[in-house]
């Protein structure tokens, strides 16, 4: 039986901002290279972590690959792909030694590796189109997230669509911000509501 994770579809896109923004399945090992380029970028590097050789880098993937309650995506724009995705089920992630989980929790991981793509505003439509796959595709009620508490960027979506911070939580490798948007008030958000009649963009 397919978990939640891996029940999810193999594609999805949406248009915002004049531009085609869409997911794609992780294909391994053809997109190491390219995988590999993104995690040692400068501006991925202290977020992720994985500046790894790539054999090493390799087996990271294959245990993420293998792991059912985790679905690996590459982000598209106009088919162009510029970034990392990880949706994944809270309920048996170690996220949820950090809160109470319930079984239909969703939570995801981003990254936007293509440098000329960073700084362009592509991060609020892609939380939109993420958020949007997960609460279209699973049962969820709720959208975890926890990134780094001194990433700025991610303010710019949890403000925008309803991802409302929760506490400080301290991971061993970050102090994370713990958000939850609940799929009511994201279907309520300006953000989400932008996305049919006014513009993504701040």
């Amino acid at each position: 039986m397919l978990t939640i994770a891996q029940s999810l579809p193999d594609r999805f896109s949406v248009d915002a901002n004049q531009k085609k923004f869409g997911l794609r399945p992780v294909n391994y090992p053809e997109d190491m290279p390219m995988l590999y380029r993104w995690m040692h970028a400068e501006h991925v590097v202290e977020q992720w972590q994985l500046h790894l050789p790539m054999p090493q880098l390799k087996v990271h993937f294959e245990k993420m690959i293998v792991d059912d309650h985790h679905r690996l995506y590459i982000v598209l724009c106009d088919d162009r792909p510029i970034g990392y995705t990880e949706i994944y089920e809270a309920y048996r992630d170690r996220l949820s030694l950090y809160y109470k989980a319930k079984p239909t929790d969703m939570g995801w991981h981003i990254l936007i590796g293509e440098t000329d793509s960073v700084g362009r505003g592509y991060i609020k439509p892609i939380g939109m189109m993420i958020s949007r796959f997960i609460f279209e595709h699973t049962d969820a009620k709720k959208i975890v997230t926890e990134p780094d508490s001194k990433i700025e960027v991610y303010k710019w979506v949890t403000d925008r669509f309803a991802y409302k911070i929760q506490r400080l939580v301290d991971m061993p490798e970050k102090k994370a911000a713990l958000y939850f948007c609940h799929r009511d008030e994201f279907y309520k958000s300006r953000g989400y509501l932008g996305f049919y009649g006014e513009t993504l963009e701040s």
